[in-house]
């Protein structure tokens, strides 16, 4: 996740559970923080205790979006707590937690090297394209055909988004927005200016 120096683009409000569900949800990213990161520039930010929670809606115009919609969550975003730190400080969070980050708005650039990490019964539910590259990441445990499904919530990221990739491409066709994106302080700059 890299933010640019000045405007470098928020990531609305989600769970990384939406994009892939699993079997069960033994699912943690690891950040880590490869430049230094303070308010200014756009940290990680997370709602403790929203993983035990449902998964929300990542849905706009009945298609996925990647991003919650801020106004009928029913979340208090103010209770957010922001994931700061010099660079080589290392977050987690769970798959289900609902995170996001803000508009990178210092002249320092923001990278966040991100990894999923599972545990070794823990299949997507969209499938595995190569069963033997899926294995060949595995950094401990034994492969098995035979993963431990436990319920949890989940909504299927389907029909695809209108534009499919990145998570900046998927948030592309969010409705409503709560970070501020940088094309506005475009046009803000351009009002005062």
């Amino acid at each position: 996740n890299m933010k640019s120096a000045g405007y470098g683009s928020p990531v609305e409000w989600h769970q990384d559970w939406a994009f892939y569900p699993h079997t069960n949800d033994d699912v943690l990213a690891t950040g880590i923080y490869l430049d230094d990161c303070d308010l200014d520039n756009g940290p990680l930010m997370v709602l403790p205790g929203t993983h035990h929670g449902p998964t929300f809606d990542h849905h706009a115009n009945g298609r996925f979006c990647g991003a919650m919609d801020p106004e009928t969550c029913g979340l208090d975003f103010g209770k957010a707590v922001p994931l700061m730190g010099p660079a080589g400080s290392m977050t987690i969070h769970h798959a289900r937690l609902v995170h996001g980050s803000a508009l990178n708005r210092h002249n320092r650039q923001r990278r966040l090297l991100l990894h999923q990490c599972t545990a070794d019964d823990t299949r997507p539910l969209m499938g595995v394209a190569n069963f033997d590259e899926f294995n060949s990441r595995m950094v401990l445990g034994e492969p098995t055909i035979e993963p431990r499904v436990v319920p949890a919530p989940v909504r299927m990221p389907l029909p695809a988004a209108d534009h499919q990739g990145s998570i900046y491409e998927n948030q592309r066709s969010t409705g409503r927005r709560f970070f501020e994106a940088p094309v506005q302080l475009a046009v803000e700059h351009e009002r005062v200016g």
